[in-house]
């Protein structure tokens, strides 16, 4: 691979689906030469995508993917691939999706996809897509934390089984997902049925772009307000008017991550930052920072700085004042 190929993580709780939405995908023309590996054979429908040929520890689909199992952690089995892409032993991929298991915590996979130095020139995170069983949303994200911030972390949440609950209970789930997250769009997947972009963005379409934030505090919204109460979970926006010292705003972002990183479970959003025509996108998961990205151009009309985060038990009104702080002087 001459540059970094795209990663999709896709992570949900168990049943919700992660495994038929790749399966639908990996259909698709779009996502030919992509590489996917999961935790085990046995959670992929590889009966369902005609397996061509077998390597040792990989199988080559009709698809035109090549399907392979974590061996050791995520960092080896990526390294192993492109090693053996490289020399000839399996096709050449273009795109990696990843699948964890159902109780997965992504923050450590994240983490490996963003900061890990073997990886900085094979791999770059594209996004993070998290399945949400429309049937059982509203025990699994009350009950279980991971289920939560599985949704917390997400860029994209992918309703499931949606043909199976009322209006009202699909209307009811959405809501709980928009408290947890209020920037990623949620999308309805009907047997995985879903446009090929929802996997990889940056590679098939265009770069992703950041939903605008309106500022409003959306921790306080309707009615899951239980729901963010019981896991300390809680979103907010912060905006600032005017281009900011790009200087001043690193720091404060890495502070916030050094002193907060446990209790920052995302930050995500654009800078005006003083010197550059388009927006700066952030991105940033409890102590790891992503590197910042350049944009061409803004997304819409609102060139102010905003960024969302999503918390756990952090001080909403702290954070708010050291932004302030940190974005008050001159640029």
């Amino acid at each position: 691979m001459s540059v970094p190929a795209p990663v999709a993580l896709v992570t949900g709780f168990l049943g919700s689906g992660k495994t038929t939405l790749l399966n639908a995908l990996l259909r698709q023309p779009a996502l030919r030469n992509t590489a996917v590996i999961v935790n085990e054979f046995g959670e992929i429908g590889l009966d369902h995508l005609l397996i061509e040929t077998a390597f040792e520890d990989a199988v080559l689909l009709k698809s035109g993917c090549v399907c392979c199992t974590v061996r050791g952690d995520l960092t080896d089995t990526i390294v192993s691939l492109d090693a053996r892409a490289r020399s000839g032993e399996i096709p050449r991929f273009d795109r990696i999706a990843v699948e964890t298991t159902g109780l997965a915590d992504p923050a450590p996979i994240i983490a490996a996809l963003m900061g890990d130095a073997q990886l900085a020139t094979l791999v770059r995170l594209d996004r993070v897509v998290v399945t949400v069983d429309a049937v059982n949303a509203a025990s699994q994200l009350a009950a279980h934390y991971e289920s939560a911030k599985q949704a917390a972390l997400a860029d994209t949440l992918v309703l499931t089984k949606t043909d199976l609950v009322a209006p009202a209970a699909r209307a009811a789930a959405e809501a709980q997902l928009r408290a947890l997250n209020p920037s990623a769009p949620i999308v309805a997947a009907l047997n995985g049925a879903v446009a090929p972009e929802i996997l990889f963005a940056a590679s098939i379409v265009a770069p992703r772009e950041i939903p605008t934030v309106d500022g409003h505090d959306h921790a306080h919204d309707s009615s899951p307000d239980h729901l963010l109460r019981h896991h300390g979970i809680s979103s907010f926006a912060l905006t600032h008017e005017g281009p900011v010292a790009w200087p001043a705003l690193a720091a404060w972002i890495e502070a916030l991550a050094a002193f907060k990183g446990p209790a920052l479970l995302r930050l995500k959003g654009l800078a005006n930052v003083a010197g550059y025509a388009g927006p700066v996108s952030l991105n940033a998961v409890q102590h790891l920072i992503h590197p910042p990205v350049a944009l061409a151009r803004w997304p819409d009309t609102d060139l102010r700085t905003r960024l969302m985060l999503i918390t756990r038990s952090l001080d909403r009104e702290a954070v708010a004042r050291s932004f302030a702080a940190a974005v008050a002087g001159p640029c």
